[in-house]
């Protein structure tokens, strides 16, 4: 599995919606874990992750529910932030991230 890395905009807990903060940061995954670098940074190791389950928040963008052992993080990979509070999705690269943790996922069943 490549070492690639995505900037993401990312969220560590509970629910997600219009209001929520979210962080700015970068993922990595590798063949052992998935690694946020960011103002809290997160590494999940993907033996701990349960599912990788894509959807669209209020019809605005993609973005990938992460379950794991230990709560929840939501990554959605942007091509852009203006300011911190604007943020483009990039609608191809959030599938993308989510297909490759799907099949790590489902490679370990």
């Amino acid at each position: 599995m490549a070492g690639r890395t995505y900037r993401v905009m990312y969220h560590v807990g509970g629910a997600l919606n219009l209001r929520t903060r979210v962080l700015q940061g970068r993922v990595s995954l590798t063949e052992d874990s998935l690694t946020i670098t960011g103002p809290v940074p997160v590494e999940v190791p993907l033996r701990e992750v349960r599912a990788a389950e894509l959807f669209r928040l209020h019809g605005l963008g993609r973005c990938v529910r992460i379950p794991h052992e230990k709560g929840i993080v939501y990554v959605s990979v942007v091509r852009f932030v203006l300011f911190g509070y604007f943020a483009v999705i990039n609608f191809l690269r959030t599938g993308e991230l989510a297909r490759r943790l799907r099949e790590t996922v489902g490679g370990r069943a």
